[in-house]
């Protein structure tokens, strides 16, 4: 049988995917985990994409306090280093230390966030995709120009803390180019009230100033489809210290960080023939950042002034071959080099090359669909040994194999199932290895065991939607390096904790119902997860069985969200259970369960032809709640946010 391969996008019930079509079959991909969608034009209450996130089952976010504070994702106990940040396909990563700090990215741009465990069975994707333990997909927004041939939207939101953060997006066909071109500015002062044994404190020198610049290019070219990106970030923000000590002179931090993030990606898909199609992707990025102590300010610190910068470049090429109408093979090889040059003494101004690659073969029918891919890693580090100062190490390679497999089933029409198992491989950061104020030279790499499975759900009764999501799995993960803050939000402890078992649960159930018309509709949606993270290190130690540090044995939330003409409401309750911060599970190091709830309340406007304004006040942590998501750094109390968005 000859086979016809064709593109589309299919919407799915949790996920937006591109799909591959043999013999005009839809293919059943896997579905994300979690995702949010949003339609164009929509209003998107969360600023940022860590908001978003919190509300996903099976993530933790690790959040600092205040609006500039650090933000990292954790994702089924697997640690942030094993989470991979995708934009667009491409990942955003950070050889240095390995952490994605996703409170500088904002929603807006984006047409969709998503959460994947196992491992998507879109093809053309990078190596990179293939190999992350998680994934979360962030999808650029393309934008819908259907009146005119440009679109204009300017947001502005403030309110507690000082924040003041407008907006700015301007969409534009230009022939067959569609352009885009965005900012944003932040400022908050980052002082909050919050009670520490019964005295109450001011958050001090959590303040941030920052600017976004983006621009997005799209386009057909020689009978594919191209696009580029242009980013810019830059930051000045303050790192609040641990409340460690019950005096009001304590903490005192004087510690500033400044950063200036530059990259630009971009990529062009073209569809050969019927059977071959053929991806190529890249990315630059430079990133500099300076942290100083300010010891004059604070003699307790120790005096530190430093800068540094990181380069990477990247590249990729995937290729897809459909050889007959159930099978498809698919090859993708990247190759990334990475370097970091800093004004620390000693400092050996590492760099790091990466040879990626997968082979990805997937059989599919209406109804059950069988992947695999295999995919190794190399990486090479080079060392400046003349500048080591005494201190020297061998040039290191290290490398890994990393094997899948997945199977999907739909036996009946209202059930489905996907199960996988995979191996995924963790390399130490830069700083892990080499910042000899905090890293660690011994430290191992770090390997992931995964087995899960997604039973899925869906029904109709009456005007009801059900549908219902239970998720169990398995990980072991050996060597699993740890970050343990100290002092300073800057310097970390790097720990390999030897071997973690962890065997949890994630469970989802999200009720729809239209209210008589297309735009008044309700919907709730519970989550619950449960996951048991096990220290199984060394048999007969003091640590032995403990849950690991920051991962709460139960945790879940509960979501409703109203549409009624143009007014919209949305509830957010977010409970996390009691948490350790060390493998010694003792009473110094417990951290208190808590829950926040947050509301958002909006209204359209027309304002004559297609012109739209809309006004909103969200409140985060209504009921005021002191809690605590790392220990020793209090969260803010209730936060009030005014929003207005104008769009023509």
């Amino acid at each position: 049988m000859v086979s016809v391969c064709c593109s589309l996008w299919a919407q799915q019930t949790d996920t937006l995917v591109e799909a591959r079509v043999f013999s005009y079959k839809v293919l059943p991909v896997v579905k994300a985990s979690e995702q949010v969608a949003f339609l164009p034009g929509q209003v998107k209450p969360s600023a940022q994409v860590s908001e978003l996130l919190r509300r996903f089952t099976g993530v933790q976010v690790k959040d600092y306090g205040g609006v500039g504070g650090l933000k990292t994702v954790n994702v089924r106990s697997l640690g942030s280093e094993h989470v991979g940040v995708f934009l667009d396909g491409i990942q955003i990563d950070n050889a240095q230390n390995m952490q994605v700090d996703l409170g500088r990215f904002s929603v807006d741009g984006l047409g969709a966030v998503s959460l994947y465990n196992a491992v998507k069975t879109q093809r053309l994707q990078t190596a990179k995709e293939y190999v992350s333990g998680a994934a979360v997909h962030l999808i650029s927004e393309e934008p819908l120009l259907l009146w005119s041939d440009s679109a204009f939207k300017v947001r502005f939101r403030g309110g507690s803390f000082g924040t003041v953060n407008p907006s700015f997006q301007w969409n534009r066909r230009i022939g067959g180019t569609l352009l885009r071109v965005g900012a944003e500015f932040l400022s908050s002062n980052g002082k909050y009230k919050y009670d520490y044994f019964g005295t109450p404190l001011t958050r001090e020198n959590g303040d941030i100033t920052s600017l976004r610049l983006d621009s997005r290019l799209s386009g057909n070219l020689m009978g594919g489809k191209w696009s580029l990106l242009l980013y810019g970030y830059g930051s000045e923000r303050g790192f609040p210290g641990p409340v460690i000590r019950r005096s009001e002179e304590f903490p005192f931090s004087a510690e500033r960080q400044a950063d200036r993030d530059l990259f630009a990606q971009g990529g062009w898909t073209k569809d050969w023939t019927d059977r071959y199609s053929s991806a190529v992707k890249f990315k630059y990025s430079n990133n500099y950042t300076h942290y100083n102590t300010h010891p004059e300010k604070n003699p307790m610190a120790l005096p530190y002034n430093l800068h540094y910068r990181q380069q990477s470049t990247y590249v990729s090429l995937a290729q897809s071959l459909g050889l007959c109408d159930p099978w498809s093979v698919d090859l993708s090889t990247d190759l990334q080099r990475n370097s970091l040059d800093s004004d620390v003494g000693q400092f050996v101004k590492p760099r790091r090359t990466v040879f990626t690659g997968a082979l990805a073969t997937l059989l599919t029918w209406e109804r059950f669909r069988a992947a695999a891919h295999i995919a190794y890693m190399g990486a090479w580090d080079f060392f400046d040994q003349k500048n080591a100062g005494g201190w020297t190490r061998e040039n290191k390679f290290r490398d890994a194999w990393m094997p899948s497999v997945s199977l999907f089933v739909r036996p009946i029409s209202w059930l489905e199932v996907d199960a996988f198992a995979k191996r995924t491989y963790r390399l130490p950061s830069f700083n892990d290895l080499y910042y000899s104020l905090m890293g660690n030279s011994a430290l191992l790499p770090e390997t992931a065991a995964q087995v899960g499975a997604d039973i899925r759900i869906s029904a109709r009764t009456g005007a009801l939607e059900w549908q219902a999501r239970l998720s169990p799995y398995y990980n072991h993960i050996d060597q699993k390096i740890v970050a343990i803050p100290t002092a300073s939000q800057f310097r970390w402890t790097m720990l390999n904790i030897g071997k973690v078992d962890v065997t949890g649960l994630d469970a989802k159930l999200q009720v729809g119902r239209d209210l008589g018309f297309a735009d008044r509709r309700a919907e709730l949606t519970l989550r619950y997860t449960f996951q048991q993270a096990l220290d199984h290190s060394s048999p007969g130690s003091f640590t032995w069985g403990n849950q690991v540090p920051y991962i709460p044995l139960h945790s879940g939330g509960v979501d409703l969200s109203v549409l009624w003409e143009r007014w919209s409401f949305s509830w957010d309750t977010t409970v996390t259970g009691e948490r350790w911060s060390r493998s010694a599970n003792t009473d110094d190091y417990r951290i208190a369960p808590w829950s926040i709830s947050d509301a958002t309340l909006m209204n359209k406007f027309l304002t004559g032809g297609v012109s739209e304004l809309s006004v909103g006040i969200t409140l985060n942590n209504i009921f005021n709640q002191s809690y605590q998501v790392v220990q020793g750094y209090p969260m803010p109390g209730t936060i009030l946010l005014l929003i207005l968005e104008y769009n023509w």
